[in-house]
């Protein structure tokens, strides 16, 4: 699905908040904030992860979902987008993987250390963060 402009400024904006869920194959949830998810064109997103509960999840269930929310207002106020995905690739070397890495590395230092996946996902869905039929 290609995504609007109002989901690419979300995904653009410093200072977002962005939260992934992921599954396991019996439906075991987990949830977890990330401050790697970058767009990386009209149809799909990627994150870095380290071997954590989210990387084991989505090695037995491509779907995830994630939360980004703006800073500033709260409440039924806040500004976001909620997106609906699926992973497309997993790598764990390369050009791409060195240069979002470095990208990571240069924000928060030696913490990148412990990043070792880059995920890419496909946006399968797009809505809004409080969807009262507005659509996004």
């Amino acid at each position: 699905m290609k995504i609007s402009e109002t989901v690419k400024k979300c995904l653009e904006t410093e200072g977002k908040t962005s939260m992934l869920a992921t599954s396991d194959k019996s439906g075991k949830v987990n949830v977890a904030m990330f401050g790697s998810l970058m767009l990386v064109d009209d149809s799909s997103v990627l994150v870095m992860l380290g071997d954590n509960r989210s990387f084991s999840n989505l090695k037995e269930n491509p779907q995830a979902a994630c939360i980004i929310t703006l800073p500033g207002k709260g409440g039924m106020a806040t500004q976001g987008c909620r997106l609906y995905m699926k992973v497309r690739t997993i790598q764990e070397e390369g050009e791409k993987f060195k240069e979002v890495k470095e990208k990571i590395r240069a924000k928060i230092g030696g913490g990148a250390d412990m990043l070792m996946h880059l995920v890419m996902f496909d946006i399968v869905e797009a809505r809004p963060i409080l969807d009262l039929g507005q659509g996004i």
